[in-house]
């Protein structure tokens, strides 16, 4: 795949959410630095030609190129961009003041208590350190900062050094530059991000700002930040190390390279930060935010086609929409090319549509913009008010869900939450559970995220009388389950003394008490939940089991209710020193309540 795979629809899906964004924003999410030699040009507003066709490629085909990928050099991206009818003409010049390489990430733990971390951020990065304070210190670094920073409040955060040869943060400390993003980390979230503006060490500018650790060490690596900006909500850190290859929870000061950067980008919030003034740009858009609640009454309230006679609805938007969803939750673009779409969609819509129907893709693909939930790209001009079938299977435009709604669903509640209005209005007559199977969501039928296997299937392993002549057949299988913290599993057992939360059985096994931690949002995909102790029971076997098989939830008071009706198990016994997330056990319900739906 390259270049020459990239289409005129996936260019204008490209260039539309270069405009959502903002250039600056766009082109740091994607990976991309400024363009220095070539610009496409749009309705007069100027576009960096290389980060317009990588993402091009991505809603093209369905995989990005990166800033590397382009091994042609520009020449090569203006003549597909001019060969599919756009305007490319000579860049401006730069005038970032930064490296024009793709930006790496640092990934940085703001540190706890015992390292005054949260007071360390809101004294040097939330309010800033004014210069005039440390003017003395700076010493050959003042005429450097001074000039970074005109308002004279500086944004500083520091490193301890390490004894270590060649440990994850020797590594980041050698191999970060100017340019970088840097991810701040706390609480199995990240919560803000920031730009490297300058790098310099100095024992004495970091013992003036920060003091020292217990040890007598201070933090005299230090980076200079700008664009500093702070999540709206806190993002869950566990999908995004696991793009990045790094392990959960985050323990060290992390550096890694821009490939791996690009490809997990997508899913951190997008830039608060106005883009550079510097170069004419088109604004980011000023459409009102939409909220969860807005998203989920659009699922709700969907315009969809009722046949003579019948007072059904027509199944054809909502299972685009839960096919669209689930591209979300297994990470593909929220985009798909027409073709993709007459694919996958209509053999949804084959199995899964009313009795009756005709297989219709091309419908939904068109009439869901009304919506507001999703946008269409590459719609030649003069098409009418409904395109033809082969006219889309000409110009091949792609379609999905709106920048704003796909960034609402990476949340995971969010995410289920949609599922279940889905599932709710209008697929009641479905088999919800093999549907959810068939777009890739099957992680939704268990608490921990693995899906159940069929115990009673022989799956063609032969028959009982063959499996008796000897020992039991073995199956190869490869498969990875999340790390867990033992400390916290631990804890939590130590706190209930290994009684159950719900029945109060202590078990002993093997002269040993026995119990087990069960995660309340599962670690697994797509439930991405957290190793805390907040998001830990302590339980006996049997409870476990129905835990995590959704048969039983905790209520809004604290009472063990059984999914599918029957008397209430009592209250959750807890300990006052086990703070349990509230938001983890709504999950858990929510789950709970589309178990009930897909188990009728």
């Amino acid at each position: 795949m390259g270049l020459g795979d990239v289409t005129r629809a996936g260019v204008l899906a490209a260039v539309e959410e270069c405009r959502h964004l903002g250039r600056e924003t766009f082109r740091r999410r994607y990976g991309f630095g400024r363009a220095t030699a070539y610009e496409l040009v749009l309705d007069g507003n100027r576009y960096d030609s290389k980060a317009i066709a990588g993402v091009a490629h991505l809603y093209s085909v369905g995989s990005p190129l990166s800033a590397a990928d382009f091994s042609g050099g520009a020449h090569t991206v203006v003549r597909r961009l001019r060969a599919l009818g756009f305007t490319v003409t000579a860049g401006s010049a730069d005038t970032d003041g930064l490296r024009q390489m793709a930006p790496q990430v640092v990934l940085q733990p703001r540190g706890g208590a015992r390292d005054h971390g949260r007071q360390n951020f809101d004294k040097s990065v939330r309010q800033g350190v004014p210069l005039a304070d440390i003017r003395s210190e700076l010493g050959e670094h003042a005429d450097a900062l001074t000039a970074l920073y005109p308002d004279g409040i500086a944004r500083l955060w520091g490193s301890l050094p390490t004894r270590q040869a060649n440990n994850e943060k020797v590594r980041a400390l050698r191999n970060r530059r100017v340019g970088d993003d840097v991810l701040f980390y706390a609480e199995n979230h990240f919560f803000a991000r920031a730009r490297i503006l300058h790098l310099f060490e100095s024992s004495a500018v970091a013992r003036s700002v920060w003091g020292a650790d217990a040890d007598g060490v201070t933090w005299e690596h230090i980076m200079a930040l700008g664009e500093v900006e702070e999540f709206p909500a806190p993002v869950l850190a566990a999908p995004f190390l696991r793009r990045l290859n790094v392990p959960a929870p985050l323990r060290s000061l992390t550096l890694r390279p821009a490939e791996d950067y690009h490809r997990a980008a997508q899913l951190l919030p997008r830039h608060l930060q106005p883009a550079s003034p510097q170069i004419p740009t088109p604004a980011p858009d000023a459409t009102p935010q939409l909220s969860p609640a807005d998203l989920l009454n659009r699922i709700g309230s969907l315009n969809t086609h009722r046949r003579a006679g019948s007072d059904a609805p027509s199944r054809h938007q909502p299972l685009s929409l839960l096919w669209a969803v689930a591209r979300i939750a297994t990470g593909k673009p929220r985009l798909a090319p027409w073709s993709s779409f007459r694919t996958e969609v209509g053999a949804l819509l084959a199995e899964f549509g009313l009795p009756g129907s005709q297989v219709t893709p091309e419908y939904p693909f068109w009439h869901l913009q009304s919506s507001r939930l999703w946008e269409i790209h590459g719609i030649p001009d003069g098409a009418g008010p409904m395109p033809r079938t082969g006219v889309l299977n000409t110009a091949q435009p792609v379609a999905g869900l709106t920048l704003a709604c796909a960034e609402l669903l990476q949340d995971p509640l969010t995410r289920l939450q949609a599922v279940v209005t889905l599932c709710s209005t209008y697929l009641d007559d479905v088999d919800q559970r093999e549907l959810l199977g068939r777009v890739g969501l099957a992680g939704y039928t268990t608490a921990d995220g693995l899906p159940d296997e069929d115990l009673d299937s022989d799956d063609g392993e032969g028959t009982d009388q063959e499996q008796a002549a000897g020992p039991v057949p073995r199956r190869p299988s490869n498969s990875s389950r999340p790390v867990r913290n033992p400390a916290i599993v631990n804890q939590v057992k130590d706190l209930y003394g290994n009684a159950c939360q719900v029945c109060m059985t202590r078990l002993q096994y093997k002269r040993r008490p026995y119990s087990e931690a069960a995660h309340i949002r599962g670690l697994g995909s797509p439930h991405d939940g957290p190793d805390e102790l907040a998001n830990l029971l302590c339980l006996c076997p049997n409870h476990h089991v129905l835990f995590d098989g959704l048969e039983i939830f905790i209520d809004v008071d604290g009472y063990v209710q059984q999914t599918h009706g029957g008397d209430s198990l009592g209250p959750l016994r807890r300990n006052v020193g086990h703070r349990i997330n509230d938001e983890h056990l709504r999950y858990h319900r929510t789950l709970c309540e589309l178990n009930r739906l897909t188990g009728k």
